[in-house]
């Protein structure tokens, strides 16, 4: 039997939670800054903190700097560094080694469950179809990818995790989303010159910051994990405080997600809300939230035009690419056509398929189980259905008074705001989805 050893902390506490809301508040500034000046603020204050940063993953790699990368993934495209790609990117690979380096010297780990295997078995299959792939040039981008994410969820969920630890990883995430969505609504509504002109081609535009840019899309659906964990500790909160702080930080997200127009960010939430009804005993203090979704849908004219005006754009011109991408998976339906080939597979029936909103060539899935189908076949979607039903069921169901009930039921929620808001967008290789895994596998290293 593999035993857990408890590790010790550099500082207290208290200490911690005050850290976390302090390097919430510098990302925010520095995201600003950011606007005019890329990375200059954030590299010197990593260079300011470097040695206090280093002690800290040495003692203490979940929380730092596993905490900082996923306070990070919300801005994962609007931050990066020529030759060494998204600083969340390079993040996440300094968290990788600092918790292998820390799984070795202690010496403990957690027995890794049947979740971690069929997630391992999706990604070696993803690999084995390069042996076939028909677009050698985003193959290996698109499986180096998805091997890196799946790695540092492995070793995540690998981790004997202390209760308090992992509370420390929430507030992380909820530091960065609250920050993300306030340098987003920042943005979005004081658009660029460049954002203006993109908004007389089109009705939304994305976020940038210098040459970098975020689809809002992707943006919006960022903030689906942090809206959950805070939601779940909001309406549990017995202090009036919290509870108000909490709806607070709810409000700052939900605004974000109005202002960015996305219509399967609210669908997913308006679903991941009627989970929390079901699974918690707050129900008139969800069902009052829901009530604020739907008016923040409402009292968005864009967002509302979006909702109605779906069928008469076929979802933005979703059915056509589907209905494409369908043609291509009766094509490549046992074995898939290869990692990185949605793409090329939808421009061989293009012209084959009848389209009611033409969407042009070499178009995204713009679905989750569309795009694995496409390139990895039935094996490949079999695998991933899998390895999110044993993801559900790697977590056991916990008593309402157990320390961890909150975070299951939030993950839960999260999880399935993440799947419904798959239908409409590509997340195999999001951040934010394998942070979701990630999470999930360190609540289970609490008990395991």
């Amino acid at each position: 039997m593999i035993a857990k050893r408890s590790y010790a902390v550099p500082f207290a506490l208290r200490g911690q939670w005050l850290l976390l809301a302090a390097t919430g508040i510098v990302l925010t500034l520095a995201m600003y800054a950011a606007s005019t000046y890329p990375m200059g603020l954030l590299l010197a204050l990593g260079i300011a903190l470097l040695p206090a940063l280093l002690a800290l993953a040495w003692t203490s790699p979940l929380v730092f700097p596993y905490g900082a990368y996923a306070m990070l993934v919300p801005f994962d495209l609007l931050l990066s560094l020529p030759e060494l790609g998204t600083v969340a990117r390079l993040c996440g690979g300094v968290a990788g080694v600092a918790l292998l380096l820390w799984l070795v010297r202690t010496r403990k780990i957690v027995v890794p469950g049947p979740a971690l295997a069929a997630w391992a078995a999706f990604v070696l299959w993803s690999c084995i179809s390069l042996l076939w792939t028909i677009n050698t040039t985003n193959a290996s981008r698109e499986s180096a990818t998805l091997v890196q994410l799946a790695s540092l969820f492995a070793i995540a969920s690998l981790v004997p995790a202390k209760l308090r630890d992992v509370q420390l990883v929430f507030a992380a995430v909820v530091c960065g989303g609250l920050a993300a969505a306030a340098f987003g609504i920042h943005e979005l509504a004081h658009p660029t010159a460049a954002q203006q002109l993109l908004n007389e081609v089109s009705d939304r535009v994305p976020l940038l910051v210098g040459n970098q840019r975020l689809d809002i899309n992707q943006f919006a659906d960022s903030l689906l994990l942090p809206l959950a964990l805070v939601t779940v500790g909001a309406v549990r909160a017995r202090n009036v405080g919290l509870k108000l702080c909490g709806v607070a930080a709810i409000g700052v997200l939900l605004y974000a997600i109005s202002l960015a127009a996305s219509r399967e960010a609210f669908v997913a939430v308006a679903l991941m809300f009627a989970y929390f009804m079901i699974a918690l005993r707050e129900r008139w203090q969800i069902g009052g939230l829901a009530a604020a979704v739907g008016a923040a849908a409402l009292a968005n004219a864009n967002l509302l035009h979006r909702f109605l005006s779906a069928s008469a754009t076929g979802g933005s011109g979703r059915l056509g690419i589907w209905s494409a991408g369908l043609a291509a998976f009766r094509l490549h339906w046992l074995v898939g056509a290869g990692s990185g080939s949605f793409a090329m597979a939808y421009d061989q029936v293009y012209l084959k398929v009848f389209q009611p909103y033409d969407m042009g060539w070499s178009r995204a899935a713009h679905n989750m189980l569309l795009q694995n189908g496409v390139e990895y076949g039935i094996v490949g979607v079999v695998l991933l259905v899998f390895a999110l039903i044993l993801t559900v069921r790697s977590v056991p169901a916990f008593r309402r008074d157990h320390p961890l009930f909150g975070m299951r039921t939030s993950l839960m929620g999260a999880l399935l705001a993440l799947c419904v808001a798959g239908l409409f967008v590509d997340l195999t290789t999001a951040k934010v989805f394998w942070l979701e895994l990630g999470l999930v596998g360190l609540v289970r290293g609490c008990v395991a």
